[in-house]
């Protein structure tokens, strides 16, 4: 009898063992690049989730902590040439105003949400700004609102990691948000992501948060944002701006290829107009503003 015991509780020690390595393995093979062993890593941890693996319990994953953690963005933010935005992403349960959003005052946040599919991951990053203003003018310019959300994708697969960033309706990616297909860009751990002033527009280069032409204003400071679960701040039911809608309101939300951040997965008229006048300058031999 006691022999038995000792079997079992052996086995039990070697599984629990097996358990281990295998989630230990996930992050390694997704931090080394092997693309083998990697795409079999995702193959089991993709399974379909139970209801309680939500986005809360993603934050606190042995698994998937350290990989939210590992491509959660640097943000970069762009000054305002008229200081009428220092606003840095926040908790909208505590901030909608433009005066407790301020750079240097306000606890920056991001929201997480996470989407699993058979052949890849998804780490939404969404970033909750208390107004927006399309244009770099002060008040009341063009495209004024309450309330503002901006983010960015990481898509973890077997050939490794690839991000796009919201904007202006649009998805940057290895081009800027206005290109015919700016598809996917290869990231590394900790990616910069610049951040329009006014806007709150994404991109990865200075020269890709708003149109083209557009030059980056000055450096205001950088955030690294702390974590809520999305799902948490959806089942709080607060309304916004019907010019903001917030990522669980978009086809982003549950379709990350989407090709833009409409309810409906499209992009915004901005982007066909940014298309339009890229285009043009192109044509005028890149004449600047």
């Amino acid at each position: 009898m006691h022999r038995s015991t000792g079997q079992a509780t052996l086995e039990f020690l070697l599984l629990a063992g097996l358990a281990a390595v295998l989630t230990i393995g996930l992050g390694a093979a997704l931090a080394s690049g092997a693309a083998a062993s990697t795409a079999d890593a995702l193959r089991r941890a993709l399974r379909p989730p139970s209801p309680a693996h939500d986005d809360t319990w993603a934050i606190g994953s042995a698994t998937w902590a350290p990989l939210i953690r590992r491509y959660a963005p640097l943000v970069v933010l762009e000054r305002d040439r008229y200081g009428e935005d220092a606003s840095v992403p926040v908790d909208f349960a505590r901030c909608r105003a433009r005066k407790c959003a301020r750079f240097g005052i306000a606890r920056s946040v991001v929201y997480v949400h996470l989407v699993r599919r058979p052949d890849a991951a998804y780490i939404h990053y969404w970033f909750y700004y208390p107004d927006s203003r399309t244009t770099h003018l002060p008040d009341a310019g063009l495209g004024t609102h309450r309330d503002d959300w901006e983010g960015m994708i990481v898509r973890l697969a077997a050939d490794g990691a690839a991000a796009r960033a919201t904007a202006h309706g649009g998805l940057a990616g290895a081009g800027p948000w206005w290109a015919t297909a700016p598809g996917w860009r290869p990231i590394g751990p900790r990616p910069v992501l610049y951040r329009a002033s006014g806007s709150h527009a994404n991109g990865f280069t200075q020269a890709d948060i708003d149109v083209a032409g557009d030059r980056w204003n000055g450096t205001l400071g950088d955030v690294t944002p702390t974590f809520i679960a999305a799902d948490a701040a959806r089942s709080l039911r607060r309304r916004f701006d019907p010019a903001a809608s917030p990522p669980w309101m978009k086809r982003l939300w549950r379709d990350p290829n989407a090709a833009g951040t409409g309810s409906d997965g499209t992009q915004g008229r901005e982007v066909a107009a940014a298309r339009a006048w890229a285009a043009a300058r192109e044509g005028l031999g890149g004449l600047t503003r």
